[in-house]
């Protein structure tokens, strides 16, 4: 039993002395790299607007994203891009949900498509739930 016992003991304190190691890879990736690569979108870029704000619309952003960034910015407006950049929060979007209350920050733009037609802002109906309407506004009516 007294061997039993100093075997569990040694094996607590082998276990207590691994959690309580960090690798030193840990504390870095919580940071930001420099290196690190962006978030890209790909939309329709319309604007600038008169605060000099660019919008993406795309099949995610229905609604659009406001975008900032530099000149090259200039050369895609009206086209579809792709976008590379960060997030950042929109300055007094407290209270709003989404994309209204985040900024878009670009630093690498990519014209794609020298045209480009902005999604509609509603979610269109699929073929089939459209038929499955009509079959039901067709049953619903008296003959």
């Amino acid at each position: 039993m007294r061997r039993f016992v100093m075997v569990v003991a040694w094996a607590s304190l082998m276990v207590l002395y691994c959690v309580a190691q960090e690798p030193a890879d840990a504390a870095k990736s919580a940071t930001p790299q420099s290196g690190a690569k962006g978030t890209t979108l790909i939309g329709c870029l319309a604007g600038p607007d008169a605060d000099d704000h660019y919008t993406l619309t795309s099949m995610q952003h229905r609604l659009g994203v406001e975008v900032v960034g530099g000149d090259e910015l200039k050369s895609g407006a009206g086209a579809k891009v792709k976008l590379t950049g960060s997030w950042d929060v929109l300055p007094g979007s407290e209270g709003k949900k989404g994309d209204a209350a985040r900024l878009f920050k670009a630093t690498a733009v990519s014209v794609m498509e020298e045209k480009c037609q902005a999604p509609s802002e509603a979610t269109p109906v699929s073929k089939k739930k459209a038929q499955q309407q009509a079959e039901k506004k067709q049953q619903g009516t008296p003959p």
